[in-house]
């Protein structure tokens, strides 16, 4: 992520022998220690539950824009008309409903703080970015077999500045 700008380029610093991103190893093995120190099984449930919210938002983002921008150029479409693509989401959304609602209150509790600890760690990186307070690599790697010609905007009209 840091190589990609997400993150700052402190991250993507690499040990001279082996060429491994060293600090974001420390980083991740010092969340794996705290996170050790919760119930297997709430850890278990939280990943649950935020993968269940993700992956609901993804298929509201699929049938939004299919409803709202049917033309729009996509790298991939699938062929079904939008009442379909309703139906064919309905199902593993039901399951994914399900997951959200047996969580018990640890699981809401540790999943709305991490949920707000992601998002003020965006706001704080947006304006590290924007004061130049950290570094971040502005290079991104471009698909060999993307057209550089072929751009797919979220929104017509719109473009995403790197």
């Amino acid at each position: 992520m840091a190589d990609l700008g997400l993150l700052p380029a402190v991250f993507s610093r690499r040990a001279a022998r082996t060429g491994t991103p060293w600090v974001a190893i420390a980083v991740s093995t010092i969340v794996t220690i705290v996170v050790s120190f919760l119930c297997f099984d709430d850890v278990v449930a939280t990943a649950n539950f935020l993968y269940s919210l993700g992956t609901l938002l993804e298929f509201a983002s699929f049938l939004w824009l299919r409803a709202k921008h049917p033309a729009m150029k996509r790298p991939y479409r699938v062929p079904l008309p939008l009442p379909a693509l309703v139906a064919m989401c309905a199902v593993p959304s039901a399951f994914l409903a399900y997951v959200c609602v047996v969580a018990g209150w640890k699981v809401f509790a540790l999943a709305g703080g991490l949920t707000m600890l992601g998002v003020g760690w965006h706001g704080v990186m947006r304006v590290c970015k924007a004061n130049k307070v950290l570094r971040f690599n502005n290079t991104v790697s471009a698909d060999p077999q993307q057209d550089p010609g072929d751009d797919y905007h979220l929104v017509p009209g719109y473009q995403v500045a790197c």
